[in-house]
């Protein structure tokens, strides 16, 4: 599979389970999460885990994970100072292609509705 421009071999992946069994014995927050984001870097050259910090519906932000399964969701809900974004391993989910076209069409609304306003505060500040 190719992602993020590198060929990614699946059977090296680390499956779901061990990956939420990885968080969860490692605080579930973001630097349990780096932990991970480290090794993938070194294994694939890449981190292969996007923040994803605008709302699902559901939850504030999410990270989304390749894993050997496909990908998955792993939402958060609070963001501390010092453990940054708390995951909400509870509701870890794996994509299928519905929830990742929602994701997409709901990323480019969201970007498409922030670049005009903010073009348009551009506007007014130069007068």
């Amino acid at each position: 599979m190719m992602i993020g421009g590198k060929q990614i071999d699946p059977a090296k992946l680390m499956p779901k389970e061990e990956m939420l069994e990885f968080l969860r014995t490692n605080g579930a927050n973001d630097p349990a999460l780096s932990l991970i984001r480290d090794k993938q870097l070194e294994v694939f050259g890449n981190e292969l885990i996007w923040r994803y910090p605008i709302s699902d519906g559901k939850h504030i932000g999410t990270y989304i994970a390749v894993v050997k399964e496909g990908f998955i969701s792993l939402p958060y809900d609070i963001i501390d100072k010092e453990e940054y974004e708390l995951l909400e391993l509870d509701d870890a989910a794996t994509f299928d292609d519905e929830a990742m076209q929602y994701f997409i069409d709901d990323w480019r609304s969201f970007s498409d509705d922030l670049t005009d306003a903010m073009t348009e505060m551009l506007r007014v500040l130069r007068g």
